[in-house]
C-alpha cells in the first residue's frame, strides 16, 4: 500500500530556499573570480569612507579657522578701522576681510565676511564695492540676508534712487517674519518711499507696520513723517 505524500509546510519550503541560497552565495563566494570582485567592491567603500572623513574633517578645519580670523578681524570694525579691516593689520596678524573671503568663501563665516566687507566699503563711501558684496551675500543666516538687503537699500538711498531703497528695505522684511530688524526695515522703507512722492507705498507699508507689530516704537516713531505722505 502507498503511504500518502508528505505535505510540504510553507515553512519549510521558506527553510528549503534559504538553505539553497546559502550554499548558492556560499559556492559564488569561493570562486577566485569572485573574490577578486568582492575584494575591489569593499576597497572601493573603504576609499570613499576615508575620502568623505577627509573631506568633512578639512571642511569643519577651514570652517573653525575662519570664524577665528572672523572674530579677530571684526575688533578693527569696532574701532573703526575699515581700511585693515579690509586688507588685513600686520602689526596685529590680523587677516583681512577680503582674504577671509578668498579663502574661506565656501565656509558660513566666508560668507559673513562679504557681510562685513560691504559695511567696511558703505562707511568709506565706496558704494560701488559696498552693493556688490551686499549682493554677493548667499549665506543660510536669515537675519545676515535682512540685512544685507538693508544694506543694499542704504547704497540706493544714499545714490538718491529713493524708490529702490524703499523697495529693498521693504523686501527685507519679508526675509523671516521673527526677525527683530523687521520693524526698522518697514520704518526705513515708509521713510524712503515718503521722500520719493510714493504715497501709495508709503501707506500701504505703514498698514504693515500697525498690523504685523502694533507695539513697536517705529509705530509711534513714524507719526512724525506722517504729513509727507498722508492724503
Amino acid at each position: 500500500m502507498l503511504k500518502a505524500r508528505k505535505k510540504i509546510t510553507h515553512k519549510e519550503i521558506k527553510k528549503d530556499k534559504l538553505v539553497t541560497a546559502y550554499f548558492e552565495s556560499k559556492d559564488w563566494v569561493t570562486k577566485e573570480e569572485n573574490k577578486k570582485k568582492i575584494y575591489m567592491i569593499v576597497g572601493i567603500i573603504v576609499v570613499l569612507v576615508v575620502v568623505g572623513y577627509l573631506y568633512t574633517s578639512n571642511r569643519q578645519t577651514k570652517s573653525d579657522d575662519a570664524e577665528t580670523k572672523l572674530s579677530n578681524v571684526i575688533t578693527l570694525i569696532d574701532e573703526n578701522k575699515y581700511q585693515e579691516a579690509i586688507n588685513g593689520d600686520p602689526a596685529t596678524s590680523t587677516t583681512g576681510l577680503n582674504d577671509i573671503i578668498s579663502n574661506y568663501g565656501s565656509t558660513e563665516s566666508g560668507e559673513t565676511a562679504k557681510f562685513y566687507l560691504a559695511n567696511c566699503y558703505y562707511n568709506l563711501k565706496d558704494y560701488d564695492n559696498a552693493l556688490r558684496n551686499f549682493e554677493a551675500y548667499s549665506g543660510s543666516n536669515d537675519i545676515i540676508k535682512a540685512s544685507c538687503l538693508s544694506g543694499q537699500a542704504a547704497v540706493y538711498e544714499s545714490k538718491g534712487d529713493l524708490k529702490k531703497a524703499g523697495e529693498l528695505y521693504e523686501k527685507s522684511a519679508k526675509v523671516n517674519k521673527d526677525l527683530v530688524i523687521n520693524e526698522e526695515s518697514l520704518f526705513n522703507a515708509i521713510k524712503t518711499y515718503a521722500a520719493a512722492g510714493d504715497k501709495e507705498s508709503a501707506n500701504r507699508v505703514l498698514s504693515t507696520l500697525k498690523n504685523d507689530y502694533p507695539k513697536s516704537k517705529y509705530v509711534n516713531d513714524i507719526k512724525r513723517f506722517e504729513p509727507e505722505f498722508k492724503n
